[in-house]
């Protein structure tokens, strides 16, 4: 196999999500599957597989993915701890071990580019412990990774929500509906129709799942009910792309038989990591800023939600308006004091706004806040003024939780600094987030690497330069410590100084 010229990202780092506790539903990670796949995999062979078996098989092949998008190294390795966490806080290794035996006994069909590949291994797999280590190295056969590596279509499967899934029938489902909204290429609109309809016979979606016949062929389609359907509704609850509900639709005939299953599928706004940042400087005046760690938000955040959503009945909200209207939802929460009487109907506002920071974290949350506005406006109709005022106290009340926990509160990202570079230990500066993976390591952190630091001449204590910047749309950060002087910092800036946004802020 030959690399491509176009490799689709995964959204959100699996060694991010799952390299400590508690973190995958914060990081949320989809992989790029090829539609062909998700649309034509049946299993033809092998013991019966466990709704873990179907979620680390994915996992599995997201893993080799991130680490070689080529899909050109026959084996790869991922930490037992990492699928521990994955599988959730009753998996156990005797547990991941059966699931693995399982895999590697399991066969599938599937089509590609015009061929059809025949019982084909899902795995082969083997432990690795040593000392320090206890890994699981596998390797996947070489259709499976032709065809991962054909990026002609594809489509995102949200690996967070397969643990959760009770049946390996519903995972395969999730399979085919993902595949039938990337084909039909039907997208969120704001404000639009944002309803994708599905229809199936029994027999095809018997099909779908690989549901077993009686031994004279026929289809049990009481038992389809029992133990396809009845679950998929609660097992696509930690679905995010789309909303699931369905009808069974009886036949005329005698005993008015099942003879149609309706999928109808909400589909939800794209995650802050699929919008396109479109941002000017200008726009991070008097946005966002520090919070609490559990109730901090990216700023860009609120620069993305302008950009992605529409309130109909008003004009166009600004970055400024939408993070205001966020703290007074946080103030709101905490206060206990509705700001209306759908308060309580909400899910990201009152007693559910708080679930909702503690389940997938505060960023994820603010998203949901914004694309339930946009959906079904409240606050957000109200005036401008109005929103200035609900922000007021909002900030206010963001000041007393900075002051509760010893943390000076800081009014945006261009507020000025608290303390001097004397008194500091770290200076913090943020990347343009319009520059690309390239153009950051080209015009930022190589002149820093390539300083020559007159602070170790000097004598001077080490401080750290810490760089915010976007890394596949999410934001991450990286540092360097060092014996450093002010004019260190000031011959730094005065190189990078025009790919930055806002001033460095100084923290003690």
């Amino acid at each position: 196999m030959t690399k491509t010229a176009f490799a689709p990202g995964p959204v959100g780092s699996l060694l991010k999500a799952l390299g400590m506790p508690g973190q995958i539903m914060r990081v949320a990670p989809e992989s790029p599957r090829p539609v062909e796949l998700l649309s034509s995999l049946t299993v033809t062979g092998g013991t019966t597989m466990t709704a873990d078996d179907a979620a680390l098989h994915e996992l599995l092949i997201s893993f080799a993915y991130e680490i070689d998008r080529g899909m050109n190294g026959e084996t790869s390795a991922i930490p037992m701890s990492h699928v521990l966490r994955y599988l959730g806080q009753d998996a156990r290794r005797d547990h991941v071990k059966a699931s693995l035996n399982r895999l590697k006994m399991t066969t599938v069909t599937f089509r590609h580019d015009g061929a059809v590949f025949e019982d084909v291994p899902l795995l082969v797999s083997w432990l690795r412990t040593t000392d320090t280590a206890d890994d699981i190295v596998f390797q996947l056969p070489e259709p499976l990774r032709i065809v991962m590596s054909d990026r002609a279509r594809y489509a995102y499967v949200e690996l967070a929500a397969l643990p959760a899934m009770s049946s390996t029938y519903s995972s395969r489902v999730y399979r085919r509906l993902v595949a039938a909204i990337a084909e039909s290429g039907k997208r969120w609109e704001a404000g639009g129709d944002n309803v994708f309809q599905v229809t199936v016979t029994p027999a095809e979606l018997a099909e779908w799942v690989s549901f077993p016949r009686s031994r004279d062929g026929s289809l049990h389609v009481g038992k389809l009910r029992e133990r396809v359907l009845s679950v998929l509704p609660r097992d696509f609850a930690a679905v995010n792309a789309f909303k699931l509900s369905l009808l069974t639709h009886a036949g005329k005939g005698r005993g008015n038989p099942l003879e149609r299953i309706e999928f109808r599928l909400e589909l939800a706004a794209p995650s802050r990591f699929k919008t396109r940042l479109t941002v000017e400087k200008e726009d991070l005046r008097y946005v966002g800023g520090r919070d609490v760690e559990d109730l901090h938000v990216e700023s860009l955040l609120w620069i993305k939600a302008a950009a992605q959503f529409d309130v109909p009945g008003r004009k166009l909200l600004t970055p400024r308006d939408w993070w205001e209207l966020w703290l007074a939802a946080l103030n709101e929460m905490n206060s206990g004091v509705p700001l209306s009487r759908q308060c309580d109907q909400r899910v990201y506002r009152g007693e559910s706004l708080r679930e909702r920071i503690a389940a997938v974290g505060a960023d994820t949350a603010a998203w949901g806040f914004v694309a339930e506005e946009a959906a079904e406006p409240d606050l957000s109709l109200r005036s401008r003024d109005q929103i200035r005022d609900l922000g007021a106290v909002g900030r206010e009340a963001r000041a007393s939780r900075l002051t509760a926990t010893t943390t000076a509160p800081e009014e945006s990202v261009t507020s000025p600094v608290a303390v001097g570079f004397d008194e500091a230990r770290e200076i913090i500066i943020n990347v343009d987030p319009r520059l690309d993976a390239a153009s950051q390591t080209a015009l930022v952190f190589k002149p820093i690497t390539d300083h020559v630091w007159l602070g170790r001449s000097a004598g001077a204590d080490k401080k750290t330069l810490r760089v915010r910047f976007l890394d596949a749309g999410q934001q991450d950060e990286w540092e360097v410590e060092q014996p450093m002087i002010e004019d260190d910092v000031t011959a730094i800036l005065g190189k990078i100084g025009p790919y930055l946004v806002g001033q460095q802020e100084y923290a003690a």
